[in-house]
């Protein structure tokens, strides 16, 4: 095995790959990438069992074959060498690394000892724009769990219909739904549930997609995204998702608009005073005539207020919220207004703003 590279392309496509190595595993197979040269292509992969991460850059071979090596190990190699081009040169179970004057060598593991990276053969397989894709996971992304007990918590559920995509997420305090129409009724019907872990690492590979289109396979048990030259496979969550639309309010006793930038001031501002455990960044939300005021307290430290004018019609309410989850749904949403619709002070909450599709339920803390 014997090629040459572009040092730059290759750190890039292996920080990519590494997003599917498990640096922790007690197998040290695991915590390498796999480097396959054929076809005037290098090909690299990650994979852990549960995810799988295959990309690809142009290379110069003068000898095929394949190995893997520690990925952590050659990143931080190549991010120190100085030249463009990087040539690699396998004798026996080590790697030769060479740039300009610098030369090193890696030890490695065989390619027959790297588990098969799964084939996705799912008969529903369609396309979906990356700027959905990812709007969609960064507007539901947070509402999950992992680490409840309840499988479906730990991700997004992709609600497929005929021309209709909702992703879904809720960790049991809130619920986040972000829904696209689809023209032309494309889509299959599907219900599956994506990990966090496999939504984040998509997260980071979306910005490089521009207006690219997302092919996406699902399997009985797993699913595939190919975007931008990636591949990459996850397993599904095996669970059934709750009925979520039982959740969403379907009327309102008042309503206000707020400033969102305004917003995130003032209830930053009061959940300063809501950061010990006893308060569980518990703020207060008063609603009136024409303000909205967010207030907290802990005993032997403090009070704040914090108040904003808004425009509001129907009844009045006090109710209390997570400071936290009120700054997750403004984060995730651009428009310069928002709007609280409420009933009853333990009823739930519903944010959103006037842009369809997104809608985010909150419920309150009694106090």
């Amino acid at each position: 095995m014997k090629f040459f590279c572009s040092r730059d392309k290759l750190i890039k496509n292996l920080q990519i790959a590494q997003r599917a190595v498990d640096a922790k595993s007690q197998a040290a197979v695991l915590r390498n990438v796999l480097m396959d040269a054929s076809g005037g292509k290098l090909n690299l992969v990650g994979y852990d069992h549960r995810m799988g991460i295959r990309t690809s850059i142009d290379c110069q071979i003068d000898t095929e074959g394949s190995i893997t090596v520690p990925c952590a190990l050659l990143i931080d190699i190549l991010g120190v060498m100085q030249e463009e081009q990087v040539y690699f040169t396998l004798e026996d179970s080590s790697m030769k690394v060479e740039c300009g004057r610098s030369k090193y060598n890696l030890s490695c593991i065989s390619a027959d000892d790297f588990p098969p990276f799964p084939k996705i053969e799912g008969k529903d397989t369609f396309e979906m724009e990356a700027g959905v894709l990812e709007t969609g996971i960064r507007q539901t992304i947070f509402a999950t769990n992992p680490d409840d007990h309840r499988a479906f918590m730990g991700g997004v559920l992709l609600n497929l219909e005929k021309n209709e995509i909702k992703f879904v997420s809720t960790d049991g305090h809130r619920l986040a739904m972000r829904k696209f129409d689809v023209p032309g009724g494309a889509l299959p019907t599907q219900k599956v549930i994506i990990p966090t872990r496999t939504l984040n690492e998509l997260l980071r590979i979306l910005p490089d997609a521009g207006e690219e289109k997302v092919k996406v396979t699902v399997d009985v048990k797993s699913i595939s995204f190919t975007l931008d030259g990636v591949f990459v496979t996850s397993r599904l969550v095996e669970a059934e998702y709750p009925k979520f639309e039982k959740v969403i309010p379907t009327r309102a006793e008042g309503q206000c608009r707020i400033n969102r930038t305004r917003m995130i001031g003032s209830v930053r501002g009061a959940s300063i005073m809501a950061r010990s455990k006893e308060n569980r960044d518990l703020i207060e939300i008063n609603v009136t005539d024409d303000s909205i005021k967010f207030t907290s307290s802990t005993q032997d430290v403090g009070s704040a207020s914090e108040e904003l004018e808004v425009v509001k019609k129907g009844k009045d309410i006090r109710v209390a919220f997570n400071s936290k989850y009120i700054l997750d749904f403004l984060g995730a949403v651009e428009e310069d207004e928002v709007v609280f619709d409420y009933t009853e002070e333990l009823d739930p909450g519903l944010f959103h703003t006037d842009m369809p599709g997104y809608t985010y339920v909150l419920m309150p803390i009694k106090v």
